[in-house]
């Protein structure tokens, strides 16, 4: 296995911290006609020790879990998700985002797959933890 941390730079703006360690999964299978979709990614979002440390990604996956080559794929999602609205901050300030799982088929695996999973597991894991209100039907 493969292990790498990688520095997650932002912008200015309102960083928020992480109150307690949360998890988030993300499964995007598709299997109407050939070829499927198939993206399954598991993430734990963990404090950093100190408030001032960069967000940083710990990608801790196999490449027969997740191949390196999605990594980008990951990456673009969590920062869409942190650009959301319905996220409370500009940005995660001193928290460490741990893939620490996830499926791949030789196949059905494409990197819109594995965009949509990190969206979805972003999601839980930011709603576990306070930080992620999307807003109800008719309060735009």
């Amino acid at each position: 296995m493969m292990m790498m941390e990688i520095a997650l730079v932002t912008g200015s703006g309102r960083g928020v911290t992480l109150p307690a360690s949360c998890t988030g999964k993300g499964v995007y299978i598709r299997q109407q006609g050939p070829p499927g979709r198939c993206g399954v990614i598991e993430l734990i979002l963990e404090p950093a020790t100190s408030w001032y440390s960069p967000c940083t990604l710990s990608w801790e996956v196999t490449d027969a879990q997740i191949p390196i080559r999605f990594i980008d794929a990951v990456i673009s999602s969590i920062k869409y998700v942190m650009a959301e609205e319905a996220f409370d901050g500009d940005y995660l300030s001193g928290c460490r985002i741990r893939v620490v799982n996830g499926a791949y088929h030789e196949t059905d695996s494409k990197v819109s797959c594995y965009q949509m999973a990190t969206v979805m597991a972003m999601r839980e894991a930011l709603r576990a933890a306070g930080l992620y209100t999307p807003l109800a039907l008719g309060d735009a």
